[in-house]
């Protein structure tokens, strides 16, 4: 297949969740606004490239965002209420209350993000801001076409999403599985019924994610101009609890739950409790919904991450009946590779994205080979990636077309690495780093970072990538896989973009020059 226009040069960029993006003007959860200076510091760096993790709206108490409840709506946790257009006056006189500034304060100064809280005090402006804008249009002094334009193309999802968001409202948050059958099995009069005894509150939903597109262009049009591209995350699947499986019920197998089989890292498998897909009906309509999914997210995105790869392929899923075992819901290679080059193909036609498959874990030979055929970049991670005789592999070796890190969001940053890694293994990173002289080991990854950056960024890859907290140093992991709590996607950089850019000026200053010699 074809090489992609952004795999014909070198890039360079860093790894931060925009949850992490902190700013002055953020209700402790990064928003569009604090991503708009953090643009600032990746033109700092050199860097073309500004990597996050999904964005999708998380139902209420769930702090994971690979377990949405919608494949396309943004979690409106990332609107910036201050850039709104048309802000109402008293939402502006609110905003620069005594009482809301100690509110904002006490959110901030958290040491995890409170989702809950800070979406709560989001909607409840949204709301009156909605109030503000029906009136202000009903009376012709704001347009609404805009706003009416945005809702007929982006109706193929936006309708039932909205719909699905009032309903889990009116029914308290129970599960859609146990809605009155009239609305679970979507009968089209009571569905219409209910639209219309909720009117004001369906279209709130609707114009929420207006204004988060809109704020969004903006944001992509400042990337443009400073020449970086976005790369998003798809998820692999979303919540059962989500308008997706709730509207397309065909594509989903409610018996099963998707997960990953046993492996060095998890003895059990892991158990995600999310449906499986019905993959006869996803092949029979070409992946529909992938395709819709990439061509929306085409609109924020230059590049995209498609997660855990190898269960496009096979997935392994955990029947709900206990009778029954986990297994891959493919036993033929044959089949295996087939559906996944499909699938590949299909989302690749779909955008003009560039797709980077996350292949981590046991992955059979045969992804690896339908990768390199479709020119789609898997993962290098540096400290894992080694020689038959145990020796560390030099970035310089990697594959063109790949995808070098240091770390991903699953597991621990290097600092941590460097602590807990037993010295023997270090001196062979440490060799590899060093190309094969023999200097003393650094104590800790604070010491080795400007050698270790130094060399990562030489990697052959087409792309090296690198979580900011490598860049500086820092302990803090975004997620522990298999355990639940606020320490997990809460990770926060502890200054905003402004003071972080003043205190790391020779830090930024290094790593430009790293980002500028491989161009």
């Amino acid at each position: 297949m074809k090489k992609h226009k952004l795999l014909q040069s070198k890039h360079s960029g860093i790894l931060l969740p925009l949850f992490s993006m902190n700013s002055k003007s953020d209700f402790g959860c990064g928003d569009i606004g604090s991503m708009s200076q953090w643009l600032d510091i990746a033109e700092e760096m050199g860097m073309d490239i500004l990597e996050i993790l999904p964005i999708n709206e998380m139902p209420p108490g769930t702090n994971c965002p690979y377990t949405s409840m919608t494949a396309f709506a943004i979690d409106p946790i990332y609107i910036s209420i201050k850039d709104i257009e048309n802000l109402s006056p008293e939402i502006k006189d609110y905003m620069e209350s005594a009482q809301f500034k100690s509110l904002i304060s006490e959110l901030r100064k958290k040491d995890y993000i409170d989702y809950d809280a800070i979406k709560k005090i989001k909607f409840d402006i949204l709301w009156r801001q909605y109030l503000y804008f029906k009136r202000e249009s009903d009376l012709g002094r704001i347009s609404k076409k805009s706003f009416d334009d945005y809702k007929w193309y982006n109706g193929y999802w936006l309708n039932d999403y909205a719909l699905f968001r009032r309903m889990k409202d009116v029914f308290g948050w129970i599960s859609w599985t146990h809605w009155e059958e009239k609305y679970k099995n979507r009968d089209k009069n009571a569905l219409e019924k209910f639209e219309k005894d909720n009117q004001d509150q369906v279209e709130y939903f609707k114009y929420i994610q207006w204004e988060i597109d809109k704020q969004w262009k903006k944001l992509s049009d400042k990337a443009k101009r400073k020449g970086i591209k976005f790369f998003g995350d798809l998820p692999f699947m979303v919540n059962q609890e989500s308008a997706d499986v709730w509207s397309r019920p065909y594509d989903f197998r409610l018996d099963l739950e998707a997960g990953a089989p046993p492996d060095a890292f998890s003895a059990d498998g892991q158990k995600w409790g999310l449906p499986a897909y019905n993959w006869p009906k996803v092949q029979e309509n070409d992946f529909e919904w992938w395709r819709l999914k990439v061509k929306k997210f085409a609109e924020f995105y230059d590049i995209f991450r498609i997660d855990h790869m190898v269960g496009f392929f096979r997935t392994w899923v955990i029947p709900k009946d206990p009778s029954l075992k986990p297994d891959f819901d493919l036993k033929d290679e044959y089949l295996q590779e087939k559906r996944g080059k499909d699938f590949l193909k299909a989302v690749i036609k779909a955008s003009d994205m560039l797709p980077i498959a996350e292949d981590l874990g046991v992955i059979p030979d045969y992804v690896y080979k339908t990768l390199k055929e479709l020119n789609v970049c898997g993962y290098k991670v540096m400290r894992w990636e080694k020689n038959k005789d145990g020796s560390y592999k030099s970035p310089e070796e990697f594959d063109e077309i790949s995808f070098a890190t240091t770390s991903t969001h699953d597991n621990e940053p290097m600092s941590l690495w460097w602590e807990i890694t037993p010295s023997k293994e270090k001196k062979l990173f440490w060799e590899m780093v060093c190309e094969g002289a023999k200097e003393p080991l650094p104590h800790s990854y604070k010491s080795a970072r400007d050698r270790v950056l130094t060399k990562a960024f030489k990697a052959n890859s087409c792309f090296a990538v690198f979580p900011l907290q490598d860049i500086i140093a820092s302990k803090e992991r975004v997620n522990e896989p298999n355990t639940v709590g606020n320490h997990n996607w809460s990770y926060r950089i502890k200054e905003d973009a402004e003071s972080f850019s003043k205190k790391n000026a020779e830090l930024i200053k290094f790593v430009r020059h790293l980002s500028e010699r491989r161009k």
